[in-house]
């Protein structure tokens, strides 16, 4: 087999475990492959179950840390290692670095006294508005004169919203100088004669007016405006005089907004809530701390990065802080002192790939990336070989970006692609598209009128090449690529005007956006909120089709009437529907919630409703609503009733939409180049190349993101900006179009497509516009002139019989037929008699919706219990007491409350090693000790057990085991047979549950801290228990077993 020519390079990545890596993988070359390599390469190592859990995959996506997990923990299957590697796979983190921070936010959030637990939130309007309106004042952060002084330029819910948007990103506080004074001596010195016009007068003018109100009592000042054009001189020298006035204001906003920022952040933890950049925010704040940060890299997390160039600066910061020895402090990209231990930091990325400049930040990924390989532990490693390009498409790729991805003014360097063995031919097909055909004679046409005739075109040679012409094997292994979202809805409207199918691909779809969606889950609100009239009216106008004037001519003014608690007397259409709405919710009462659902879906023809609507626009709606009543019967599993099933839909409204089902799954792939990267299709097209591409206006006041150094700068006005501030914005946005275009013409794996369309576009001189990304691609040329045509053909250059290889599928498994509708409804029907997960632990590291309303001090017991978990899971049995003496005096300073863990521990340490019970198991060479023990019993065709036990001691020789549940219940020995009750049926599940899986005799018991010893069960006892809970219902059974002690322990 012939290996790719970068496999010494791919193989060093894999198995040099004592090296710190930033690989730069090219399009297509295979990165996750890689990673999943270097992980089976530790999983091999001889100290592999201490490695992987502390390994951590940190991955842009969940899906993305979903897929890398499930491929490694398939590949680590097929090699059949130790059961204790595959145990400790399971203990490693495969996810987003917000997941990452906020696992470390639980388990050293007290540090920083954060609240615990901490719970998400995306959507903070309310939040706002409640913080809103306690601020009574802002700017405590300056002084009287100086904050009266900004306030009559900048008015105060402007300066609050710039903390808002500011969300939690560094801002940086300037030290704020006294307000400069004014000098328009010169202004007023320059003249308009032989100017043709007064608007140096009139700018004079307005000068005088705005002086004379600024020397007055005016408490706010709106800024005089300038009258002369943009380029004038006199425009020039306005700015340049009012220019460190407009910098002393943006100074003094940046120190409120600071202000406000932290007053925010500090009101959302007082209610437990954290967003997604506060998670990144205190995560760093805590690699700062300098107790945490030791505690934290004293884990040993090994970081392996995946989408580098996708990483923020705070984000890069925590990774690389958490892996560096324990004695480190400061930041190590500012010292360069301690950096990431050996073999603790790997990151893999694509400079070629970075297109999200005002997030992520091009420069500090070079920052780390020098840095990394500066260090004696790291080193750079380059991934070149594409698995993706045929032939023709990355020898148009080498040749068209070579020059563009210079390495020059910022830029990044380009990486010569290179093919894999076994490489096919591939296509580059260029379609040109000439003016004097497709535009009107003597019309002018605006921009969008331009772009349908190029989308009408485009449809018509698409349907008429086909897929054999295309090589792809179905229509859904054809995508068109558009930088913008809009663009592809005229794209889509011209392909459905010819027949073909058409599925869009939206980065920014929410549920909410599917009317299956959206009316369910109103109808549900009304049902269990039968007085809610805005509602109500909505179901009328929506689904029934109420209009506007019928509805206002039955309310009379009146909202009351819309309402359905009880069943009227119906005499016209809205009251006949309210009528029947009504009967719906009486006969909906009392019911299960999967059969409530069916109910209100059949009676009000939803179904029917939405099958009215336009698949070709909607997809499948009839599948959609199935997979929310399949959502209803699995939340009627986990003991929903129809108002929490409501609320829960409402909460997700406006949550990214998981699935959307086309109309035909069959179907063309229209999607954003921004949400192309990852993804791979068999025929890609790129039109519209010659349309200029218009930038959104700012917002202001806005924050302005510096490319020279990532600053963030306010501004108010464009004024605010200065020159090189604005070239460098727009060379950045250059340059990123640039790859973002890489990313779009590296997609194809058989056949691009580019729409050569500059005489659709091009001005009546024929130059290109000038953000037209046809103008990227040819090195900023004004037009076209055949740069394309060595490496590409047209349409009819492709031979009618040329080579096509009938591709193997690259996805591991069989293909799975597409259900049928019976069959859909079958299974949603039959959700509810799905196996039933049943988890018998009553210790739940993630804490439970009902802990939030707890006190401090309960969460003070929660991070207590952690604590002991924590230390019993690392404790080292065969070492005996001095090695646990010497484990708790190490981990001792971390403890919530040391007081009471050293009283807890004096009365632990008498009996941990000389219990009678635990003592004979600690006496045989035989036995094998296990924390955290995952196991998984099928208890019968509709349940299973699952879940961990905290110990467990194994002496297969004598065929005994011993379980052990730590509890750190404040208990008194008065009270320990009442606890013993209370945690019966969990022992005796877990007693049962291992008995079964392992056939050895079980012995269970309770080793409370409190009380210092073993509270063991008789077998007897735990059989009589087990025996009761098997004649329980599911859901009984479940509630028994996941008690948690009362209050009063």
């Amino acid at each position: 087999m012939v290996k790719p020519r970068d496999e010494c390079v791919r193989a060093r990545f894999a198995s040099e475990l004592d090296r710190n890596f930033s690989v730069v993988a090219s399009a297509g070359s295979g990165k996750t492959t890689a990673i999943t390599e270097r992980i089976l390469s530790i999983a091999r190592s001889p100290n592999a179950a201490e490695i992987l859990p502390r390994l951590v995959v940190v991955t842009f996506t969940n899906r993305a840390a979903d897929e890398m997990q499930q491929r490694t923990r398939q590949a680590l299957l097929e090699q059949h290692l130790r059961q204790e590697v595959q145990t400790a796979f399971n203990r490693a983190f495969f996810g987003t670095i917000h997941s990452f921070c906020m696992k470390l936010l639980t388990d050293f959030g007290h540090y920083l006294g954060l609240p615990a637990p901490l719970e998400l939130v995306e959507g903070d309007d309310d939040l706002w508005q409640e913080f809103a309106q306690n601020q009574t004042r802002i700017g405590r952060s300056l002084g009287d004169k100086d904050r009266t002084m900004l306030l009559r330029f900048v008015q105060a819910r402007d300066l609050m919203e710039l903390a808002r948007r500011a969300r939690s990103a560094v801002l940086h506080v300037p030290g704020l100088s006294p307000c400069p004074p004014l000098d328009f001596a010169e202004i007023y010195s320059q003249s308009d004669k032989e100017k043709g016009n007064d608007n140096i007068s009139k700018s004079q003018a307005e000068l005088r007016e705005w002086e004379t109100r600024h020397a007055g009592d005016w408490e706010y000042l709106r800024w005089p405006v300038c009258f002369t054009a943009g380029n004038a001189k006199f425009t020039q020298l306005w700015q340049q005089k009012f220019a460190p006035l407009r910098h002393w204001v943006c100074d003094a906003a940046t120190c409120v907004a600071v202000e406000v920022q932290r007053d925010y952040l500090n009101f959302r933890l007082d209610h437990g809530l954290v967003t997604y950049g506060d998670q990144i925010a205190l995560a760093e704040e805590l690699l700062q701390h300098p107790v945490a940060a030791q505690r934290i890299r004293e884990e040993s997390f090994r970081v392996i990065l995946d989408e580098a160039q996708d990483t923020e600066p705070l984000q890069f910061s925590v990774l690389l802080e958490a892996t560096r020895p324990p004695e480190a402090k400061g930041l190590w990209l500012q010292d360069r002192h301690l950096g990431p231990r050996p073999g603790h930091f790997c990151m893999v990325g694509d400079f070629q790939q970075s297109i999200y400049w005002q997030r992520a930040d091009l420069n500090y990924y070079r920052a780390v990336h020098e840095a990394l390989i500066a260090d004696k532990n790291g080193e750079s490693l380059e991934f070149a070989v594409t698995f993706r390009l045929d032939q023709k498409q990355l020898d148009f790729v080498n040749e068209t970006f070579r020059e563009i991805l210079n390495n020059k003014d910022g830029q990044v360097r380009f990486v010569e692609l290179q093919p894999r063995p076994g490489i096919l031919p591939g296509k580059v097909i260029r379609v040109p598209l000439a003016a004097k055909e497709l535009l009107p004679e003597e019309k002018k046409l605006k921009d969008y009128q331009k772009a349908r005739i190029e989308a009408d075109y485009l449809a018509r040679w698409i349907k008429d090449a086909g897929l054999k012409k295309l090589s792809a094997d179905s229509w859904r292994e054809v995508a068109i690529l558009c930088p913008r979202k809009a663009w592809l809805q005229t794209t889509a409207a011209a392909l459905r005007r010819v027949g073909l199918p058409v599925a869009i691909q939206s980065e920014r779809d929410v549920n909410g956006d599917s009317p299956a969606y959206a009316w369910l889950t109103a109808l549900l609100t009304i049902m269990t909120d039968p007085l809610n009239a805005y509602e109500i009216v909505g179901v009328l106008r929506e689904i029934f089709g109420a209009s506007d004037h019928d509805l206002a001519v039955f309310s009379e003014g009146q909202k009351a009437r819309f309402r359905i608690a009880e069943i009227v007397s119906a005499t016209g259409r809205i009251s006949s529907v309210l009528h029947m709405l009504a009967e719906i919710r009486q006969r909906a009462e009392g019911l299960a919630l999967f059969d409530a659902v069916t109910l209100i879906i059949e009676q009000t023809q939803l179904r029917e409703r939405l099958l009215l609507l336009p698949a070709t626009e909607f997809g499948d709606l009839a599948r959609e609503l199935d997979a929310l009543v399949a959502q209803a019967a699995e939340a009627e599993a986990n003991r929903m009733i129809l108002a929490e099933f409501a609320e829960q839909l409402r909460n997700d409204f406006a949550s990214p939409r998981a699935v959307r089902f086309s109309a035909d799954d069959n179907a063309i792939q229209l999607i954003t180049s921004h949400k192309a990267k990852g993804s791979e299709w068999q025929a890609v097209i790129v039109p519209f190349l010659a349309r200029e591409l218009r930038l959104p206006s700012p917002r202001y006041p806005d924050f302005v993101k510096s490319p020279v150094n990532g600053e963030l700068i306010i501004a108010f006005a464009k004024q605010d900006k200065s020159k090189d501030l604005k070239d460098a914005i727009e060379r950045a946005q250059q340059q990123e179009l640039e790859r973002l275009l890489y990313v779009a013409t590296t997609r194809a794996r058989h056949t691009l497509v580019v729409v050569l369309d500059q005489e659709i576009f091009s001005n009546s001189e024929g130059k290109l516009p000038r953000t037209a990304q046809l103008r990227r691609l040819i090195r900023d040329k004004d037009s076209y002139s055949g740069e394309f045509d060595r490496h590409s053909s047209t349409i009819d250059e492709v031979l009618e019989a040329s080579q096509t290889v009938r591709h193997a599928s690259q996805k591991n498994g069989a293909e799975i037929e597409p259900l049928t509708s019976p069959e859909l409804k079958r299974a949603a029907k039959r959700a509810s008699e799905f196996v039933r997960k049943i988890t018998p632990s009553a210790l739940d590291s993630e804490v439970t919706a009902e802990v939030r309303a707890r006190s401090r001090l309960d969460n003070l017991a929660t991070l207590y219990g952690r604590w002991w978990h924590k230390f019993f899971e690392r404790l080292d049995w065969k070492g005996g007491i001095d090695s646990a003496q010497k484990l708790f005096e190490k981990q001792l300073p971390i403890s919530p409350d040391a007081k009471a863990t050293v009283k807890d521990w004096n009365a632990t340490r008498r009996n941990l090693f000389s219990d009678a019970s635990i003592a004979r198991f600690l006496a045989s060479d035989e036995t094998l000790f296990h924390a955290e023990f995952p196991f998984s019993w099928r208890r019968n065709d509709r349940s299973v057990l699952e879940g961990l036990i905290d110990s467990i001691m194994i002496n297969r020789k004598n065929g005994r085991c011993l379980l052990l549940d730590w509890k750190t219940n404040d208990v008194s020995s008065s009270d320990a047979e009442i606890f013993r009750a209370r945690y019966r049926p969990q022992l005796a599940a877990y007693w049962k549950a291992v008995g079964e899986i392992t056939g050895l005799e079980v012995e269970a018991g309770l080793f409370s801290t409190a009380l210092g010893r073993l509270l063991l069960y008789s077998a007897e006892e735990l059989q009589t228990e087990w025996h009761r809970l098997e004649q329980l219902p599911p859901g009984r059974l479940e509630d028994e077993i996941r008690l948690v002690a009362p209050d009063g322990f």
